[in-house]
């Protein structure tokens, strides 16, 4: 398994509803894309990307197309991972505090 992202891409004002539709479907051609939600909010399609190497250089990629006004990651992380991160600070402030009281 690569490097998963949600990336948030925002299409130029101009771009009319048949070339999002030819937008949408062109990036679900991308090898990188797993799949490619328009959406309504702050945003106007969510697109999830795997990346052998990197997710900005796929980001790089879609941003630099006619249609695109940017894109925003979102990366994809272990929750494991956060928790071990967490554990550990939670575990440098308790030896901190043995070492206050002794």
């Amino acid at each position: 398994m690569g490097l998963r992202a949600y990336l948030l891409v925002n299409a130029k004002d101009d771009v009319r509803h048949d070339d999002f539709r030819k937008a949408v479907l062109d990036l679900e051609d991308l090898i990188e894309v797993d799949f490619v939600d328009p959406v309504v909010g702050s945003c106007d399609m969510v697109v999830m990307v795997e990346a052998a190497v990197s997710v900005e250089a796929v980001s790089r990629k879609i941003n630099s197309l006619y249609w695109v006004e940017n894109v925003s990651i979102l990366k994809i992380v272990s929750i494991f991972e956060r928790h071990r991160t967490s554990k550990r600070e939670l575990l440098k402030a308790l030896r901190h505090e043995e070492e206050v009281l002794t």
